[in-house]
């Protein structure tokens, strides 16, 4: 018998737009939406909690909205200092930094940093405490890195935080723009990014060398040389917390596709499908096989064992696969009705489930929360989902 999840809490209305992005500390859960606004919720939520009830902060950053976010959270060895970055990434092409210390809010101030003609953030915390990074796909192709220094130079709650150029990584994209990032928390210093030519691209940002390039099967570029474009556009990337796989979800004309590479022998290891029909789907009469979600892929997340992965779409479902079987444990569908204060269901809310990720055991609340993962989902709803894993009570 596969994984299955309950659900806990869940929050209608949770902003005044399509929310797009989240993010789990092991103190909050933080969702981002067009409205501009960051949320930030506590994650010790159990299930007789109203949603309400576990706002802890909301911060106003651009009127253009949030698309993606990024959070660096470090203990500084030279102090006792625990500090959190959180990078938010703006339709205008703004990326606002905001930290916090202690996962106090009364700490909370700017960077002082801000970059334009940028689109996906990323960190990396250097597991040896040496050398952290930040990463930023640029709208002119290239994805730009970052020195990230922060140091402890006063005995109150204010910290240095220092954002120094290093390089460009701009490989054999030809200048195709770079949509999705994802970044390989360990000692390797690799990084994949997806371009809209569908192709994904494997660097070592610490050298700036290309490694591997991985390219659709299915890829059809389109032939408008100034679209650089593909129907097989990578979306949304992946590392397994161990770094030896990259997940990568493509769009399938209307439906979406998960593939996974062996990050150090640069090899296609398999894909992630069920089995499914689809009227939407053209030149297939109808019928689809081989895909993992009947619609484009906007969220993937490993579990912290690297054991599982977590994808969500425009499907309005949710699926856990299991990835040594390579058969999906799970699947949750997204419906307006699964809101407990009630959300009328019209034109305006489209429950497409826009991005996810897993809990960690410990992180949140309530039955079981020592012994099961959880999966938080957000949606265009505007709402926002808790679910645990069933059973082990």
């Amino acid at each position: 018998m596969g994984k299955q999840y309950i659900s806990t809490v869940n929050a209608s209305n949770a902003h005044r737009s399509d929310i797009f992005g989240v993010a789990i500390t092991p103190k909050y859960t933080i969702t981002v939406s067009s409205d501009g606004y960051a949320k930030f919720w506590d994650n010790k939520q159990d299930e007789l909690t109203k949603a309400n009830d576990i706002i802890v902060r909301s911060v106003f950053v651009d009127k253009s909205g949030i698309h993606h976010l990024a959070v660096y959270e470090n203990r500084l060895p030279s102090s006792t200092k625990k500090v959190t970055i959180v990078a938010f990434a703006c339709f205008n092409g703004s990326i606002y930094f905001k930290y916090f210390v202690d996962d106090d809010f009364a700490t909370m101030q700017d960077v002082g940093f801000k970059l334009e003609q940028s689109w996906v953030p990323g960190f990396y915390v250097d597991p040896e405490n040496k050398q952290d990074f930040f990463l930023v796909n640029k709208m002119n192709g290239a994805t730009a890195v970052y020195l990230l220094k922060v140091t402890d130079e006063s005995a109150d709650d204010a910290v240095t935080i220092k954002f120094e150029k290093y390089g460009d990584l701009e490989g054999n994209s030809g200048g195709s723009f770079p949509i999705s990032l994802a970044v390989n928390q360990t000692e390797n210093r690799k990084c994949a990014v997806g371009y809209i030519d569908g192709s994904v691209l494997l660097y070592d940002f610490q050298t700036s060398k290309l490694v591997y390039t991985f390219k659709s099967t299915d890829l059809v570029v389109s032939t408008n040389p100034k679209l650089q474009s593909s129907t097989s556009v990578p979306r949304v990337l992946a590392f397994s917390p161990g770094g030896t796989l990259l997940a990568v979800g493509r769009d399938n004309q209307a439906a979406g596709s998960i593939t996974l590479y062996d990050v150090q022998y640069g090899e296609n290891v398999g894909t992630l499908s069920t089995p499914a029909h689809s009227a939407n789907i053209k030149g297939n009469g109808g019928v689809v096989g081989g895909f993992a979600h009947q619609g484009w892929i906007m969220g993937l997340d490993f579990d912290e064992s690297g054991k599982h992965l977590v994808s969500c779409g425009f499907d309005k479902c949710v699926r856990v696969w299991d990835l040594d079987t390579r058969e999906r444990e799970a699947t949750i569908n997204l419906s307006v009705s699964d809101f407990d204060d009630g959300v009328d269901a019209d034109e305006h809310h489209v429950s497409v489930a826009s991005g996810v990720k897993f809990i960690k055991k410990g992180v949140r609340g309530g039955a079981g929360s020592d012994s099961n993962e959880g999966i938080c989902v957000v949606s265009f709803d505007r709402g926002v989902r808790w679910y645990r894993e069933a059973g082990g009570i």
